[in-house]
């Protein structure tokens, strides 16, 4: 929707849009059972009502058949990076009634509940839909308020705060990227980054034997805070440190420091006088995107409160190893460790959390007191720098205004004199450079990794709005390769004895794929995509030359598991919530579940010509001799072809091997699937004019058979069926021949693959016929089968005279063609 102002009721169901949206995306990335639709059905007359009534062709089918459902989302962009746009509403189809009708995202929640039940047997929909419910307030809030305030959130400049509060929609990956369960309304206005609400800090005069403090930058932060306390109006506070000279001042959120007010081990301290609250003093903070951490343009440090609020899914506390693990990775910056780093990688940044203070009662560390104290480097004139939260360059318009990537793209664009495409390209290109090929260097060289998501990631912007700097925050997640922990010891020898920051680096694995892949840099190509500014398969060939530029530079195999690897490692934020899993709490080892999302990296290899096939009409002719006949082969057109594949499909010796003897319903239901993905895709052969073969070509790395062995992008199969039993009219060879010849003319295949079930023995010599080697035996679910190989030198072994055929629509009479 493009309009400049919507009423309260329009609002709102935006708000339930979006998090439904991200709801559904969630869903799509940690859950299999769901595929493209495309088309009106002929054969499906209440599926047919449905899709004419809305007058869209592609939609998201989600297969809850196991529950007795089938949910239909249209479909308004799909990525290919996982972050899809959809059109509303949703509806769901009873399939013992046949009913289709719509529901929100309290029953997909349901559905969802009820299918994940018996691979988690604890799942609740209860506490999620709770959750989501208290997101979509906030949001109407927030958007109510960006509306009526007249905010800009895509402005091509923005300063540090403004970027900062400049995250309405929150990340479009969490289905409950608002939650803010705990404050009241009048808290979320007041408290929230996306209102701008300023408010002083709430202090606490504690007995220094109940404290423990370090800043790894010299002075104490109870020594800093104390003087800003005495040069306030807190006539109470000066009077209470001029009888308690050597107690220290302690900061606190103002929203946590009623919560602290009313623990046990707080009320105690005030009765025995280890404790007293001074109350909200100095200079006015105000939230950043984080919602606990505030900022004040004057000051030098930045505070991270421990705030018992759930923000998404957990309770925000700063836990001791954590704050341990600031300090000491802000000891270790300051070494010849650090300086190499800034020597190297001048364009990285790091945001240390060099201090922290802790507040203890009886040998108890009360958590509400944990605070990590930043520096801030957004200071004064430093704060007009025209900076971007990465999550903010990968947010959606808000409201029908513009976002900020697509605004940033086109005052580029009017600089550099290039076109928006061009520009979008060469900008992701200056991205990659600065903020992800140091991250390799680093990693590599110096054993530093960490969560590089979208909201720790800051992007500075040079004069043409290209980027030129990355701000990296958040110490809580500075980690170290347990393989470099020697090494690092001797620099810093306390590294790692309180901030447990070492990690295998096969371990760490799994939170690159998810943070600097998935949610960094595919997060910015999903943001191009969507915004028209450049195509996502554009971008991830420009990503694979990108890795494939430095791979010689990566001694850990990353790049080549980013590369290779079918699956990347996914957070499941709507499964870690459904199982009521607080990350703040979780083990380290299990902090969230954590699924697996097909690798968009290996699109780099997608051929196009075999899987996404536009014409209809015949697309290779070749004559043989021999056998006199012309063969040919074109792709499916279901509106020709379904009753005929129908009819074979239910012949005798295809029940058998080619198992697909549906209802013509459910064999309509499968093509149109298969049309609107792009994994697979069918093909008619013609003797003579005369159809008479079915084969299927396939991308064997997001096949089921990629799962028995060792696939490569490189790899495509075939599935080949003859539907006459007549010797003399199935042209086995022939056939066979063409449709190699075909698939091996794609420059995107390396070798093809074949799973033929071991009882077909005239299958396996058919491929042995052609070149095809068996590799081994696997056991699939629905067969025992023979995983073979074969290579072009293999087929062109057997048929020396087709190594220079040319694919070409016209048969010649001849063994080869020509164009």
């Amino acid at each position: 929707m493009d309009k400049s102002i919507y009423n309260p009721s329009e609002i709102y169901k935006e708000a339930e849009e979006i998090n439904f949206t991200a709801l559904l995306n969630s869903y799509c990335r940690e859950f299999t059972n769901w595929s493209k639709y495309q088309g009106i059905p002929k054969y499906d007359n209440t599926l047919k009502e449905y899709i004419e009534s809305t007058g869209l062709l592609l939609y998201l089918k989600i297969d809850f058949s196991d529950i007795d459902y089938e949910v239909y989302v249209p479909i308004k962009y799909f990525s290919e990076t996982g972050i899809h746009s959809f059109y509303f509403p949703v509806v769901e189809r009873n399939l013992k009634e046949n009913i289709i009708k719509r529901i929100e995202y309290s029953r997909f929640l349901e559905l969802t509940s009820l299918y994940a039940k018996s691979e988690f047997p604890d799942i609740d929909k209860t506490f999620t839909q709770q959750l989501m419910k208290n997101s979509i307030h906030n949001l109407d809030t927030f958007l109510s308020y960006f509306q009526e305030s007249k905010s800009t959130a895509n402005s091509a400049y923005l300063s540090f705060i403004d970027a900062e509060q400049s995250l309405i929609l929150g990340h479009n990956a969490h289905p409950l990227a608002k939650t803010r369960e705990g404050f009241s309304d009048k808290d979320l206005l007041k408290y929230s980054p996306e209102t701008k609400g300023r408010f002083k800090l709430h202090y606490f005069l504690i007995h220094p034997d109940n404290i423990d403090e370090k800043n790894a930058d010299g002075e104490l932060p109870s020594q800093f805070l104390k003087k800003e306390i005495l040069a306030s109006e807190n006539d109470y506070a000066k009077k209470m440190l001029k009888n308690n000279p050597s107690w220290k001042i302690v900061p606190s959120h103002p929203w946590e420091a009623k919560y602290l007010l009313n623990q046990p081990d707080v009320i105690e301290m005030q009765k025995t006088g280890l404790l007293y609250s001074i109350g909200e003093s100095g200079a006015q903070y105000t939230a950043t995107s984080s919602v606990r951490t505030v900022y004040n343009e004057e000051s030098d440090w930045m505070y991270k409160f421990s705030l018992h609020v759930k923000i998404t899914n957990s309770y925000r506390i700063n836990y001791a190893h954590e704050l341990y693990r600031g300090y000491e990775g802000s000891c270790l910056l300051k070494t010849e460790w650090g300086k190499g780093i800034k020597r190297d990688f001048p364009e990285m940044n790091f945001i240390t959390d060099p201090a922290y203070i802790t507040v203890s009662h009886k040998g108890k560390i009360i958590d509400g007191f944990n605070t990590s104290i930043r520096k801030n480097v957004f200071k004064q004139n430093l704060a007009k720098k025209n900076v971007s939260l990465l999550a903010g360059i990968c947010q959606n318009s808000i409201l029908g205004k513009s976002s900020r990537i697509k605004t940033i793209i086109e005052k580029a664009s009017e600089i550099h004199g290039t076109s928006l495409e061009e520009t979008a390209k060469n900008w992701y290109k200056k991205y990659f450079d600065i903020g992800i090929r140091p991250l390799i260097g680093i990693f590599n060289t110096y054993g530093f990794g960490s969560e590089y998501h979208q909201q720790n990631v800051i992007l500075e912007l040079a004069e043409d709005f290209f980027p030129s700097a990355i701000y990296f925050r958040d110490n809580q997640a500075f980690f170290f390769r347990e393989e470099k922990k020697e090494e690092l010891l001797k620099i810093f020898p306390d590294l790692g004895k309180k901030g447990k920051a070492f990690i295998p680096q096969s371990r760490m694995r799994r939170y690159w794929d998810y943070y600097v892949i998935s949610n960094n840099l595919f997060g910015v190509i999903n943001a191009l995509g969507k915004n028209g500014l450049a195509n996502e398969l554009e971008l991830i060939k420009i990503t694979y030359d990108c890795f494939k530029s430095i791979e010689k530079l990566d001694t850990t195999g990353y790049i080549n598991h980013f590369l290779t690897s079918p699956r990347l490692g996914i957070k499941g934020n709507l499964l870690t919530n459904l199982n009521k899993m607080d990350e703040a709490t979780a083990s380290r080892e299990n902090p969230a579940i954590y699924r697996s999302y097909y690798n968009p990296l290996n699109t780099f290899f997608y051929s196009k010509t075999l899987l996404s096939p536009k014409s209809k009409d015949i697309i290779y002719s070749r004559y043989f001799p021999k056998e006199d006949v012309t063969i040919s082969i074109r792709h499916l057109d279901l509106d020709r072809d379904l009753e005929m594949l129908h009819e074979w499909f239910h012949r005798d010796h295809a029940k058998k091997i080619w198992q697909m003897d549906w209802s013509i319903r459910e064999l309509e239901a499968y093509y149109r699937t298969m049309i609107a993905g792009n994994a697979l895709s069918s093909y008619i052969g013609e003797a003579n004019g005369i159809p008479t073969c079915n084969f299927e070509v396939y991308w064997a790395i997001r096949d089921m058979v990629g799962d028995y062995y060792d696939v490569l992008p490189t790899d495509y199969g075939t599935h080949q069926f003859i539907a006459p039993t007549d010797p003399k009219k199935k042209y086995v060879s022939p056939f066979t021949q063409c449709m190699i010849d075909y698939v091996f003319a794609q420059p995107e295949v390396g070798k093809m693959i074949g799973e033929g079930a071991v009882n077909s023995l005239a299958s396996m010599m058919n491929k042995a016929h052609v070149g095809f080697k068996i590799e081994k035996v696997i056991e699939m679910p629905h067969k025992k089968a023979n995983l073979n190989f074969c290579y072009r030198e293999w087929y062109w072994a057997k048929f020396p005279q087709n190594k220079d055929i040319l694919i070409h629509p016209i048969a010649e009479e001849s063994t080869q063609n020509i164009l």
